[in-house]
């Protein structure tokens, strides 16, 4: 058993442990494929896919149209000067591969001919890029140079969707919080789903849904290495520097069998290098408060100080052969988060006098209406600290009105935060033939967040520190074993450190004289407060939740490139390998879960909050402990693909992708799980009409079982009460090939036109999560609930054993991997002035994918049955549920679905004193679980759960642009130092609003509300903050049958923001330059209304809860030479 200590209270966490299917599709392989097989297995070691490199190609003829054979063509790095020389075939065709990223120039030489030389060639990560040569009659020593038309050229070899955002843009749009995962929300199909820039460069998120996959399918990547926290596969391990950022690749559709490991978009980041010229930056960003607008929801200004500065140097170490990049970056915030809006009761409801609210109130269990409505002769020990807590969280915010109406509290809390980044990177050319590079990054963060981390309480009880440490390594070598055969060998490391803990002294429970017994003992944090809800109020949390771990993810890849006439053919090996030590967080009820809620409550008052006053809860839950567990996780794929140039105007990609898919386990197989399979009702405990357990009834963990065969904690009986058995996973692992196809015809000679198109498949590795919920379930952990007591004692005087299990995990053993199945059919097609047009039809189809289910939620019919009881009557929840002895169990499956349609429009313009982006996206995303955890109230009707996605956005335009102004550039003295080098650039967004469901409280927790019947949306002049829709056309649902509202019937907000960054360029010599710069964000201050209450049981029903930042400014100043 591992134990765990903060890094900051006493020790570090610790952990030993030993590391120990179905075929869904087929792609057909020609002999070619076999060889590259037989190659890799034969000439390259266990080994991700190749995303550094690319390649060039084209065709070599005449001035007469005809093909010239035999033609020596010599590919140059501009920046390196390194080279590659190849023949062209019997075709005039040519290929060089495995070129790093970079600008090239192609020359093509032939006798009785003269040079013809391509300058200014860009290519990206994974870039294909044709460049073709017309060579005419005359002497070598003659020469035809022609520089590259378009900055960003027609794909004529593949049918992937992609998107590259190269090192001009960024640097030069206006990026607010200067974070490069927005550059991912200015192509088509990505909606902006988080408003609020700055916090999710705190936060270090990517949870970016792409094309309708969801937020953690994404593969995100620094030089090919994977960069994401598997536990949840959103938080990025580094969010690197924009001044270190070569370019950013986005591969959102039917992309190459090179691709694997998650089943959404695959976003790469290239770190810049040294070149034969010394190059380098200082710079520093600054904001201040003083500078903005006001938050639309804001009572007083709210503080913003962000200070982003750094520096970088790259060049040669030896000219042509070694070279260097390095720099440091930090960020320095302090800023009031945006303003939330919460519910509070007011001085006098804590003082127990209702007098000033509507409806009834009556004594605990009967229907004498309370004198006056004043309870405050009743008020509990336990009831008077509650009130504490809400007078301390009043003093906290920023606007408070005494009154009880919704949202009478604005909270406007500052979140500090500190960041560093170190990033060297260096490139050694041993000689043509080996090339090695080898990166290192380290990230220092330190975050407060002031509603707690991962524990988002709703009142800022437990405000948070996190101290992150992250570091990676990466050690490519490129081996050219002939101009037709080339290696490339890559290892990737990444590990961290992590811990959470409160500050403060809010989230004590001494500190308001809580002190109701705990059934166990209370954790790592055990004076915290206990995480209380209660109905139409905001709720509270303590630190339960805050959690401590050690993680690490290992990725080994060789890919060999072949050419075999005109088949480019790749085969690559991956082994993957990862680790996270931590404590249970994910569902930690160490400090007791009370919620009060009149609703099924025999003892209520009519007023959830009377009832906290007095103490009368309707459920209880507690937990024993916050186990840490040694999570390991080893996982094997492979790839092939063909790269066919079938003719000159016809281009396949074929490939198929190996995944051995296993889930997280535990080194110790602390794990276990519930098996409806298992549950034996003539086993089964008694179960009591007041929800407690007739002792010696029956097996109180009937349907459960442990992982692994039990041999590991053989000297522990205690365990010997759940049997062992379950996979040391808990779900299967999968073996699963992936076959994916594209095509690009160029109907025209002259290549500036290509209908493309593919399909391909993905399997999502599911993040590490599902698993370590198991580890707070029996017999590991206690867990119990106890349904309509006092707060003076929550389990009434008994025995915790009493209460039936509360909230269980379970897996279904035969889970499959989540699938998604992309396709598109476009074309793209090179248009005057420098431009490149794109249209395209883009769908995904997502299967098997997660949803977390209360697979024991009471029958309906059941329910029907009870409400028609006398109060005094009635059953408890948990004597009336399916599987006895037994509360909530949240239980995994794979089963739901998604599907995406979309009409995608792009056009670029990379070349010239004007360059832009334009996109634009016409879909519909629907699903029947929007997430992981979705928790649907009907299992098995798919209609009822099936709409609109929570990132769907129907409609989504996006611009970019930069414009260097041309007058007075090439003015002497002091005119051009003044009037010239000004340039401006921006980003223009128009987005619709996502879309929510109306739910409603019940008895039994909350469940889509009722459709009333009218217009659900409200004429523009009569929508407002505090009346966002109809909120007549809703009602909460009664207890005995579902809701009748569906799925995704509020639309919120729309978003439409200007950025604009203005920018004087200023020469001091040579190359050497000084960028003065100003950033507008939001430039014209629109009010972007964001979050709506959407529960109908709730005072705030139907109000706007929080809204996009206001305009903000930045000055900025940048020296480069």
């Amino acid at each position: 058993m591992t134990s765990l200590s903060s890094s900051r209270h006493g020790g570090r966490l610790m952990g030993t442990t030993d590391l120990p299917p179905a075929f869904v599709g087929r792609a057909r392989a020609c002999p070619a494929l076999c060889a590259a097989i037989v190659l890799t297995a034969l000439a390259s070691a266990p080994l991700h896919a190749q995303t550094l490199v690319g390649q060039i190609s084209g065709v070599v003829e005449d001035n007469s149209g005809a093909v010239v054979p035999g033609v020596t063509v010599l590919v140059i790095n501009e920046g390196t000067g390194a080279a590659r020389e190849t023949v062209s075939d019997g075709g005039g065709f040519y290929v060089v591969t495995n070129l790093p990223v970079g600008t090239y120039t192609v020359n093509a030489e032939l006798t009785g001919f003269k040079q013809g030389v391509r300058t200014g060639n860009r290519l990206v990560a994974d870039g294909r890029v044709t460049v073709s040569v017309v060579l005419e009659p005359g002497a070598v020593s003659e020469t035809v140079q022609v520089a590259a038309r378009v900055g960003e050229s027609v794909n004529t070899t593949s049918g992937e969707v992609a998107r590259v955002v190269d090192r001009e843009q960024v640097q030069n749009l206006a990026l607010n919080a200067r974070n490069y995962i927005q550059l991912t929300t200015t192509i088509p199909g990505v909606p902006l789903t988080n408003f609020d820039a700055i916090n999710q460069t705190i936060a270090n998120s990517s949870n970016q849904p792409v094309n309708g996959n969801r937020g953690d399918s994404n593969n995100v990547m620094v030089d090919g290495g994977f960069n994401l926290n598997k536990s949840n596969n959103t938080a990025q391990s580094h969010n690197v520097g924009l001044d270190f950022i070569e370019e950013v690749s986005i591969q959102t559709s039917n992309f190459s069998a090179e691709y694997g490991r998650q089943a959404g978009s695959a976003i790469n980041v290239v770190t810049r290098s040294g070149s034969n010229e010394l190059h380098g930056s200082a710079f520093e960003f600054f904001r201040d408060n003083a500078m903005d607008a006001t938050d639309f929801f804001a009572v007083e200004e709210g503080e913003l100080r962000f200070n982003n500065y750094g520096w970088s140097l790259g060049g040669p170490i030896r000219r042509n052969k070694v070279f260097f990049f390095g720099g440091q970056e930090w960020r320095t915030i302090r800023r009031t988060e945006s303003p939330v809006r919460r519910t509070l009761p007011t001085r006098a409801q804590r003082r127990g006098d209702f007098s000033g609210t509507t409806g009834d109130l009556f004594f605990p269990g009967t229907t004498t209406p309370v004198p006056n409505r004043d309870i405050s002769s009743l008020i509990t020990p336990q009831g008077e600290a509650m009130a504490a807590v809400y007078d301390a969280m009043e003093t906290l915010a920023a606007g408070y009105v005494d009154e009880p109406t919704a949202n009478n509290a604005v909270y406007q809390l500052s979140s500090p935060y500190d960041y560093r980044q170190d990033i060297l990177r260096l490139d050694y050319r041993l000689n043509d033939r080996h090339t090695l590079y080898g990166r290192y990054l380290h990230d220092a963060p330190t975050r407060t967040s002031p509603f707690g981390l991962n524990i988002n309480s709703n009142l800022p009880t437990v405000p948070t520190e996190q101290v992150r440490s992250p570091y990676s390594l990466l050690v490519t070598h490129n081996w050219v074993v002939s101009p037709r055969l080339v290696n490339e060998a890559k290892a990737n490391m990444t590990w961290w450190e992590q811990d959470v803990a409160p500050i403060g002294d809010n989230w004590e429970r001494s500190a308001f004289g809580l002190d109701f017994p705990h059934l166990f003992d209370g954790g790592r944090f055990p004076g915290g407060l206990p995480d209380v809800t209660i109905t139409d109020y905001a709720g509270f949390k303590g630190p339960a939740q805050a959690n401590a771990a050690e993680a690490a993810d290992f990725a080994v890849t060789n890919t060999l490139t072949m050419l075999l006439g005109r088949h480019t053919m790749k085969s690559g090996i991956v082994y993957i390998r990862t680790k996270n030590d931590q404590n249970g967080r994910v569902t930690d009820f160490t400090l007791g879960n009370v919620t009060f809620n009149s609703a099924g409550n025999p003892m209520r008052t009519g007023d959830a909050f009377a009832d906290a006053l007095l103490g009368n809860f309707r459920r209880y839950r507690e937990m024993s402990g916050t186990p840490v567990t040694p999570f390991r996780s080893e996982n094997y794929e492979a790839f092939v693909t063909d790269s066919w140039r079938v003719s000159n105007r016809v281009s396949l990609e074929l490939g198929v992708r190996y995944q051995f898919i296993r889930p997280i386990f535990s080194g110790d197989d602390r794990l276990s799980t519930f098996d409806p399979l298992l549950y034996d009702p003539a086993r089964a405990v008694v179960v009591n009409p007041d929800g407690t357990v007739v002792p010696g009834s029956g097996d109180p963990f009937d349907g459960m079982i442990r992982a692994g065969d039990g041999s590991r904690d053989s000297s522990d009986p205690a365990l010997d009460v759940i049997p062992a058995g379950a996979e040391r996973t808990l779900w299967e692992p999968a073996h699963r090939f992936a076959p994916r196809f594209s095509f690009a015809i160029t109907p025209f000679r002259d290549s500036r036109t290509a209908i493309r198109g593919g399909i391909g498949l993905f399997y999502d590795s599911p993040r590490g999560d599902i698993t370590q919920r198991a580890s707070a379930n029996p017999p590991f952990v206690d867990v119990v609930e106890f349904e309509n007591g006092n707060l003076v004692d929550p389990a009434g005087g008994r025995a915790p054993a009493a209460g039936v299990l509360g909230e269980v995990q379970g897996i279904d053993p035969g889970m499959k991997p989540p699938r998604t199945t992309s396709f598109s059919l476009g074309m793209q097609r090179e248009l005057p002035g420098g431009m490149l047009a794109e249209v395209a039809y883009v769908g995904t189809r997502g299967r098997s994918l997660l949803r977390r289910p209360n697979i024991n939620r009471v029958p309906f019919e059941m329910l029907a049955a009870n409400a028609a009881l006398p109060p005094g009557e009635r059953a408890s929840d948990n004597s009336l549920r399916p599987f006895k002895g037994y509360s909530n169990i949240l239980y995994y499956q794979a089963d739901a679905i998604s599907n995406y349609d979309a009409l995608q429009l792009y056009v670029a313009r990379r070349l010239g004193l004007l360059t832009f982006t334009g996109s634009y996206t016409w879909s519909k995303a629907l699903t029947d679980a929007t997430g992981p955890t979705a928790n649907p109230e009907q299992l098995d009707d798919r209609k009822y759960n099936y709409g609109p996605a929570g990132f769907h956005r129907p409609h989504i335009f996006v611009s970019t642009f930069t414009m260097r102004l041309p007058w007075w550039r090439d003015h002497p003295g002091l005119v051009a130092g003044l009037l010239g080098g000004w340039e401006v650039s921006g980003i223009v967004r128009l987005q619709s609003g996502g879309f929510s469901t109306v739910s409603g409280d019940t008895s039994t927790g909350g469940r889509r509300a009722d459709y009333l019947g009218g217009e659900i949306d409200l004429p523009s002049s009569e929508r407002s903050a505090d009346r966002w829709f109809n909120t007549d056309a809703f009602a909460p649902a009664p207890d005995e049958r579902r809701g009748t509202a569906g799925v995704g019937t509020v639309q919120r907000p729309a978003l439409h923001v200007w950025d604009l960054s203005l920018r004087k360029r200023v020469g001091v010599g040579g190359a050497a330059n000084v960028l003065f710069q100003v950033d507008f964000f939001n430039l014209f201050n629109r009010v972007n209304l964001n979050e709506v209450n959407t529960n109908a049981s709730q005072m705030a029903f139907g109000t706007v809860t929080s809204a996009a930042p206001p305009r903000q400014v930045q000055l900025g100043v940048r020296v480069t030479f």
